[in-house]
């Protein structure tokens, strides 16, 4: 098909899961050149295509990459205000504002493990790792089945002791992912849930459900 704004052909590119993450940040972060290279590879386009590809896709889920319209809905679809052509590719749920969020959210003040008590400085995550270290599509196609992710984390007295980190998800996240909703609303507090995160320092591993 071709773009009715800028009357350039539009190819019809089926984006797995993990690829939308990679672009997903690679476009919040302005770095157009680096997505190109990606579809020239993964999706084996000429240069052009892949550039006029990338003129497609939003750096916001439901923003034009034209006007900016603000209320687009669904996949590969024209805006209705100027007609152009956008990928709207769903915003992935594993990204790097949920894990920021998760981030925020470990107090290990709490948490059954007396080991963290003896220590003047407090122990805390210093990041979670956006992209899973599993095979992601796998990951992401048995979901509902695996109910977990694999990724690791930054965790300790000085925040830079490499953790491996299991998400374990419940009946209400597991809803939401299969719903396209946010996550970050699923990360429970401490006062609603105080044996949320599971800590094994001598395995550097932590759980959280």
């Amino acid at each position: 098909m071709n773009c009715k704004k800028c009357k350039n052909k539009v190819l019809n590119l089926s984006f797995t899961e993990e690829q939308k993450l990679d672009i997903y940040v690679l476009m919040q972060n302005n770095l157009k050149e680096l997505v190109e290279e990606k579809l020239v590879k993964e999706f084996n386009l000429n240069i052009d295509e892949a550039r006029n590809s990338v003129q497609h896709l939003n750096n916001r889920n439901g923003r034009c990459v034209e006007c900016e319209f603000k209320k687009l809905e669904g996949e590969y679809i024209e805006c209705p205000n100027c007609a152009a052509f956008n990928y709207n590719l769903n915003e992935p749920m594993f990204n790097l504002y949920f894990c920021s969020h998760l981030e925020w959210s470990l107090d290990f003040e709490n948490i059954e493990n007396e080991n963290i008590k003896y220590y003047v400085k407090p122990f805390w995550c210093d990041g979670v790792h956006y992209l899973p270290e599993d095979t992601q599509s796998l990951l992401y196609k048995n979901i509902n089945k695996n109910k977990q992710i694999k990724t690791k984390a930054w965790i300790g007295y000085w925040g830079d002791e490499i953790y491996e980190m299991k998400i374990k998800f419940g009946k209400k996240s597991l809803k939401n992912y299969k719903n396209r909703k946010s996550l970050i609303e699923c990360i429970p507090t401490n006062n609603e849930y105080t044996s949320w995160i599971k800590l094994f320092m001598e395995e550097k591993k932590i759980e959280v459900n």
